[in-house]
C-alpha cells in the first residue's frame, strides 16, 4: 500500500462512525455495535474504537470490512 492510498482513507475515514461486516468470523464480536475511526495506519487499515464502556481498545480494521453510518 501507498502512503497516498493511506492519507485518502485517512482523509475518508477518519471520525467516521462504522458498522462490521457481518459474514466476517473474526469481526463477528462487534456486530451490533457502532464504532468509531479514531484514524488509519500506514499499512491502511482503520483503528476502530467501539461503543462498549467495558471495552476501550482501538482494533485495526480492513476497511473493506466496514460500512460508514451517519
Amino acid at each position: 500500500m501507498s502512503i497516498e492510498v493511506a492519507e485518502k482513507l485517512k482523509h475518508e475515514l477518519t471520525d467516521r462512525f462504522v458498522v462490521v461486516a457481518d459474514n466476517v468470523a473474526e469481526l463477528r464480536r462487534f456486530v451490533g455495535l457502532t464504532g468509531r475511526v479514531k484514524t488509519v495506519n500506514m499499512n491502511c487499515r482503520a483503528l476502530v474504537e467501539f461503543d462498549a464502556p467495558e471495552d476501550i481498545s482501538w482494533y485495526d480494521i480492513d476497511p473493506s470490512y466496514l460500512t460508514v453510518v451517519e
